[in-house]
């Protein structure tokens, strides 16, 4: 706190803490429940790193789109923004079969992993 943190070193732990917790917290909704109209069948499951600059995981989106030929209102699901982050517990389930993880990827038309300068989501086994 009041130091400055420069855009391109913004990830997407400084995203949830300063701006999707402060806007959803009065409903206490998820970041899609809050801007969406509507449900959002997600066309991609987004498997990433938080760490990574929010900067670079538009860039990979943008260019997946792109490669794709989507359209730019085409939904991913990303877990920081799908998932409620007041109530994580009930999106995560009481196992993986059961996750807002699993659900996402059983209804999506594929998966896209980013990957950082350091392929950090290589590392871990979630998401």
């Amino acid at each position: 706190r009041g130091t400055s943190l420069a855009s391109d070193a913004l990830n997407l732990y400084h995203t949830v803490d300063w701006v999707i917790k402060p806007a959803t917290r009065p409903r206490g909704c998820s970041y899609v429940e809050f801007v969406g109209q509507g449900p959002q069948i997600p066309k991609w499951f987004v498997s990433h790193f938080w760490g990574e600059p929010v900067a670079d995981f538009i860039t990979c989106l943008t260019q997946h789109a792109f490669d794709h030929m989507l359209p730019e209102d085409s939904p991913y699901w990303v877990c920081a923004y799908a998932n409620n982050q007041w109530d994580l517990k009930s999106d995560l389930g009481i196992s993986p079969e059961t996750s807002s993880f699993r659900k996402a990827m059983e209804i999506a038309d594929g998966t896209v992993s980013i990957l950082d300068h350091n392929a950090e989501c290589w590392n871990r086994v979630w998401c």
